[in-house]
């Protein structure tokens, strides 16, 4: 993979499987326990799940070829281990989650029976995520809470073995199905007594979107909706421009050489910072990944097996989106200031032909079409190729997946999107979150340690980043800011100047040859003429830079990362503190990164005005 990166990085054709991610679904399991759904509803119960799974793998069948199924289950006595047994005699991959370290939990199991199935579960287990809850008194319930939650935060739907009754407790069935159906994740029940037929709970259902639901509101149907939800989980975004983004992710190169330096030339004409190797050359993967391997460094170590699905999955999408997303960023960026400064370069040539002999005229006239010329190729060139939206769409997946690296960690994969018009980013998002899956670990005190480690040089690299994102735009605002005032302060001296010189020259009785006026005329002309130009080039270069309202928002973030620091900082050490704090760092960064990304859509490259 690292070598295939290389590649993409020396304009090298990139293997069209490097970054296409696994077709995979995975579908979590709540339920209630072998003394409540009975000994003579489990066969029933049994037949229903095999049922059920079959028809899961049919749809997505049809849907594509190949796939992979995951089942996530808690391995509880009852419908978790009635699921997992099906799933595994299906040769699907059984995924588990403790609410305990596996020799407390495995009291829960108090007959010889149960125990060995539970041991033999575990055997078979690809990855078991080991938490760290109390056996003792309530916090018993709130284990089996968070054990559920991180069940929901990995499936794409949820397979309940439900006979509709109350919840008895924190963590139950009915607790765990309701926060599904809040969180828009899709939930086929089952009822072990047989009383209500088998159906799907799922707010897709319906034609609009109608916002957050809730058990009693949310839409239901017979499992013949099935291939709809199927559809709708794997199906990627059908609009042309998505495909071409796929396309352009998936297969494209980035040239060796880029000639796109008008806008590292305008950083450095105004001292915000010097050109660089980078400006002229994008970067290799090894050097893009640098970041987001930091924060990784001691899960990679501690966990290889996950590691090694971190490295190819996310650390060398990462990588690779980055790339793009700075390589289309600086051609974005520069035509959109060559664009501005070839329109004042036009208007001086039409200035130029007062000054300069008729015969000159034919070749200005040239100079200033081919010059109209570009500007009209950069603009069209750059709409069709998006070369806005390849900034755009890759940024946002390059950051979505630096905060993915950490949360995927505690087991936070949160795959969300079964709702319709879903963007490509979004998708390619969740289909690496579903290769990434559940660490096969202990989360003792040890693991969570080496989390916080990674989140903090998460934290304190974005604040690093922002801190020097601010004062550049801050700078390069303020600076061409003072330029467009000069430009038009010398303007004004300018028509002062020439007032005052023919004011003069009255007052003295001095009369010019008729060549010193025509020339002193047009020298003002041109001046009063073209610094204006000058300026207003610079102006458009501003409004569409967004520079001030950048500096802003680096400003505001690195605040509200340094207030989330020092909070870190003098939290207790816990699992479910710890994944709070991962939550909001990660709503800081996409929230930021929504609202950039909001900002920019809306200035497109377009013609000077």
């Amino acid at each position: 993979m690292r070598g295939e990166l290389a590649a993409a990085a020396e304009g090298q054709p990139v293997d069209q499987l490097a970054f296409k991610p696994v077709t995979k679904l995975v579908i979590g399991v709540t339920g209630h326990k072998a003394a409540r759904m009975g000994a003579a509803n489990l066969a029933a119960v049994t037949a229903q799940v095999e049922d059920v799974l079959s028809r899961i793998a049919d749809a997505a069948g049809a849907q594509s070829g190949a796939m992979q199924f995951s089942v996530i289950s808690a391995l509880a006595d009852g419908a978790d281990s009635v699921v997992a047994e099906v799933a595994l005699a299906k040769n699907w991959t059984l995924l588990s989650v403790l609410p305990f370290f596996r020799d407390e939990y495995r009291v829960d199991f108090v007959d010889d029976s149960s125990a060995a199935k539970f041991d033999a579960l575990l055997k078979a287990s690809a990855a078991v995520f080991e938490l760290p809850g109390s056996i003792d008194g309530e916090r018993r319930s709130s284990a089996y809470e968070t054990a559920g939650r991180v069940i929901l935060d990995q499936i794409d739907l949820l397979l309940a073995v439900w006979d509709n009754g109350a919840a008895i407790g924190r963590g139950g069935a009915a607790h765990i199905i309701a926060e599904a159906v809040s969180l828009d994740i899709p939930v086929i029940q089952l009822d072990p007594s047989g009383a209500t037929a088998p159906r799907l709970l799922w707010g897709g259902l319906t034609a609009h979107n109608m916002g957050q639901q809730s058990l009693e509101t949310v839409a239901c149907a017979p499992l013949d909706a099935l291939p709809q939800l199927i559809e709708a989980l794997l199906s990627p975004p059908n609009e042309p421009s998505d495909h071409a983004m796929f396309e352009n992710f998936e297969h494209g190169t980035v040239p060796r050489w880029t000639l796109a330096l008008a806008y590292p030339l305008l950083l450095a004409c105004a001292g915000v910072r010097r050109l660089r190797r980078a400006d002229f050359r994008p970067p290799n993967s090894d050097a893009a990944a640098i970041n987001i391997k930091q924060s990784c460094r001691r899960i990679l170590a501690r966990v290889p097996a996950f590691g090694v699905r971190l490295e190819s999955a996310v650390i060398a999408r990462f990588a690779r989106a980055d790339i793009l997303s700075s390589f289309n960023a600086q051609i974005f960026r520069s035509s959109y200031v060559t664009n501005f400064g070839l329109a004042c370069g036009a208007v001086l040539l039409t200035l130029l032909s007062i000054a300069l002999p008729v015969s000159a005229k034919p070749l200005l006239l040239l100079a200033e079409l081919a010059t109209i010329g570009v500007v009209l190729a950069l603009t069209v060139s750059g709409n069709m190729r998006g070369w806005h939206r390849r900034w755009l769409d890759n940024r946002y997946l390059a950051e979505s997946l630096r905060c993915l690296a950490v949360a995927s960690q505690i087991g936070t994969l949160k795959l969300r999107n079964t709702s319709g018009n879903v963007r490509w980013a979004d998708y390619y998002l969740d289909a690496t979150a579903r290769e990434i899956g559940l660490p096969n670990t202990v989360v003792d005190s040890g693991y969570l340690a080496d989390v916080r480690a990674g989140l903090l040089d998460l934290v304190d690299a974005q604040r690093a980043y922002q801190i020097v994102e601010a004062s550049r735009m801050h700078q390069l605002e303020h600076r061409l800011h003072l330029l467009g005032i000069a430009l038009f302060g010398l303007t004004a001296m300018v028509c002062i100047g020439s007032l005052a010189f023919e004011a003069l020259l009255r007052l003295w009785g001095v009369e010019l040859s008729a060549q010193a006026a025509h020339r002193f005329v047009v020298c003002v002309t041109i001046a009063t003429a073209g610094l204006p130009a000058l300026g207003a080039a610079i102006y458009g270069i501003r409004m569409q830079g967004e520079f001030a309202d950048a500096a802003e928002r680096a400003h505001a973030l690195e605040h509200q990362l340094g207030l989330l620091r020092s909070v870190i900082d003098t939290d207790e050490l816990s699992f479910d503190t710890l994944k709070r704090r991962i939550q909001y760092a990660t709503s800081l960064l996409t929230t930021d990164l929504s609202t950039w990304h909001q900002t920019y859509v809306a200035r497109p490259l377009s013609l000077p005005g």
